[in-house]
């Protein structure tokens, strides 16, 4: 003979099923706090204090970006290949130091920021550059490998409101400082003053 549900039946498998659902929630709810637990293990953070620097000139920024650009010789890694494929370290290294001279700065690449404005229908001019020397950063990199996010130093270049040119950059040893390394704490300043001696020589 068939036996016909009742009310309380229903009840009950209803509540049995809620029982399981609420027990498989909390063994999936458990498992994903222990995943996001793991993954949060892999993460460290560190406050980075920076010192911006900001260089005014009384030259147009045309003036101003011809002056670095002659001053400053870009990188060309094209000419480095060569040196490279013979395993020619040494002539490699000759290579960039005649690039670096006589500043001991290179230009590793350049970004036109305000060409990049005349998209949202207002141009400007403004250029992103990025300067350092190889061989300095390779000297700090040998410590800690790290060192290659502030290497080369990000400086920009933009007319001001006024038409004349403006430089703008991050001091490089208060970013380097994070990694707490006296070695490239000792270069980074080198850097600073070398920068900052280029920039304001240029802008003069």
């Amino acid at each position: 003979m068939t036996t016909k549900p009742t009310a309380t039946s229903h009840l009950r498998s209803f509540a049995s099923a809620a029982l399981i659902g609420l027990e498989t929630f909390g063994l999936l709810t458990a498992h994903g706090l222990a995943a996001a637990a793991t993954q949060e293990e892999r993460v460290s953070t560190r406050p980075l204090t920076v010192e911006h620097i900001r260089i005014s000139s009384k030259r147009s920024f045309d003036d101003v970006k011809t002056a670095l650009e002659s001053r400053v010789r870009f990188v060309q890694v094209d000419l480095l290949i060569p040196y490279l494929q013979k395993k020619d370290m040494a002539g490699a290294r000759a290579e960039l130091e005649r690039l670096a001279a006589p500043t001991g700065l290179s230009i590793l690449y350049s970004l036109n920021h305000g060409a990049a404005l005349a998209m949202d229908g207002r141009p400007r001019k403004a250029v992103g550059y990025g300067i350092g020397n190889v061989l300095t950063a390779v000297s700090m990199n040998k410590h800690d490998v790290a060192a290659g996010l502030y290497a080369p130093i990000r400086v920009i270049l933009y007319e001001g409101a006024d038409g004349t040119a403006v430089f703008e950059y991050d001091r490089p040893s208060s970013m380097f400082g994070l990694l707490g390394n006296a070695s490239i704490n000792s270069v980074a300043g080198q850097l600073d003053a070398a920068l900052k001696e280029l920039l304001m020589d240029v802008g003069k």
